[in-house]
């Protein structure tokens, strides 16, 4: 596993220091979960939906680099659901998503982010 993965939780003070045998364990996870034989993949095309529970799957993406000319560039629309009887969080998660309230958690919101839908 790239180290920086590994080791991005021990930055801080109260996570769970890794044992060489932690690391092990998150490198088998890693070449299990990227052995092609247990995964697939996928491409989107324009109109493709997509529904990922990002709670119970593992999921992943990879880079994207878009085209230069405006009127070719991806329009790629991300929403968040949490409906009732939605499964629910730990307490920890409420750092990331300002809520974990079942039906009120609004995905990831950062200092900056402005919502919007723009269809041109």
């Amino acid at each position: 596993m790239n180290a920086s993965i590994s080791d991005s939780a021990q930055r801080f003070p109260g996570a769970l220091r890794l044992t060489p045998e932690h690391v092990e364990a998150l490198d088998l996870f890693d070449a299990l979960a990227n052995d092609p034989a247990l995964h697939f993949g996928m491409r989107l095309q324009p109109g493709d939906m997509q529904f990922v529970a990002n709670h119970a799957l593992l999921h992943d993406r990879t880079g994207f680099r878009d085209w230069p000319d405006a009127n070719q560039k991806r329009h790629l629309l991300r929403l968040w659901l949490s409906m009732e009887g939605d499964r629910p969080l730990r307490d920890c998660f409420r750092q990331r998503y300002g809520s974990i309230e079942i039906g009120n958690r609004g995905g990831i919101i950062v200092k900056g982010t402005s919502l919007n839908v723009p269809l041109d």
